[in-house]
């Protein structure tokens, strides 16, 4: 059987990943490209390994979601997870967010600009 080249994995891996992304993310918010919701999936491939999400409502950056999306790279060794958060109404924050790997959450949030019952998180 020949191997899948590499730029055709990872089209097909997207396109899977995204579709589990979109059904997990839709059981928590509401998905709008215009910040009128709690998040928006980045639905360009650009030929990267990860998947961008932004946030829109801090409620996503629950420890429930990151685990859940964190169990669906179980089968994509090589993908990423990164969630931004990208708040309307807070562009004078620093960039932050989690990246979700396989084996690990990263956690680069800046804690001093969250309100105090998201200081907490814990992923």
């Amino acid at each position: 059987m020949a191997e899948i080249p590499d730029d055709e994995r990872q089209w097909d891996e997207w396109e899977a990943l995204y579709e589990k992304i979109k059904t997990v993310l839709a059981r928590w918010g509401v998905e709008d490209a215009f910040g009128e919701g709690d998040y928006l999936i980045v639905d360009d491939n650009y030929g990267w390994w990860r998947h961008s999400i932004e946030v829109h409502t801090l409620k996503m950056l629950d420890p429930k979601i990151a685990a859940e999306l964190q169990a669906l790279l179980t089968d994509y060794p090589d993908w990423k997870i990164v969630m931004s958060v990208d708040i309307p109404g807070k562009e004078s924050w620093p960039p932050m967010g989690i990246v979700i790997e396989r084996d690990k959450i990263t956690d680069g949030l800046q804690r001093s600009y969250l309100p105090p019952e998201h200081q907490n998180l814990k992923f």
